[in-house]
């Protein structure tokens, strides 16, 4: 089991650290989405459309570089995925529910208006973060073998890739 636990730790940590990274590249279209949003919420806040981004980025860049830290914070960084994953699938829903038009700057390129596929996809890595916390938790003996590192490793890539592209995949599956 601690080789699953590794590579959904690692899945989560690339997923925030590409998604974090690509916000910071494409800080523009990350702050349209988070105007968006402000607008609904409070109009008056216009001045912190771009430090909210930055905040964004800051804290899911963060979270996937704790994640890889390591035990030590393994515990803390699962609970912080959790609630950035709860807030983003609830953000989904509620787009997915309404007539709240955002475009969804993910992995820093808008791609499509957020809604139902973006919950599906949130809820999805909800359950890895749920799962490898559970993991965490559990007393178990530290990983030590190099070919159970690759495979996690390998599988943590794949997840990620499919994170990062999940919008360009649902669009040539369906479309």
């Amino acid at each position: 089991m601690t080789y699953v636990t590794l590579a959904l730790r690692l899945a989560l940590a690339g997923v925030f650290l590409v998604s974090g990274l690509a916000k910071a590249r494409a800080l523009d279209e990350t702050v349209a989405m988070v105007a968006v949003l402000r607008k609904r919420l409070w109009p008056a806040g216009r001045r912190l459309d771009r430090p909210a981004s930055w905040l964004l980025v800051t804290v899911e860049a963060g979270t996937g570089a704790a994640l890889l830290a390591g035990r030590p914070l393994a515990v803390p960084a699962l609970l912080a995925a959790t609630a950035l994953l709860v807030g983003f699938a609830a953000l989904a829903l509620a787009a997915a529910r309404s007539k709240l038009n955002l475009t969804c700057a993910c992995f820093g390129r808008p791609s499509a208006r957020l809604g139902w596929r973006h919950v599906w996809r949130n809820l999805a890595l909800l359950g890895i973060a749920v799962s490898a916390l559970a993991g965490a938790l559990a007393p178990m003996a530290a990983p030590s073998d190099v070919a159970g590192y690759a495979v996690a490793a390998s599988a943590a890539l794949v997840v990620t890739l499919l994170c990062a592209f999940y919008d360009d995949i649902v669009d040539l599956v369906t479309g």
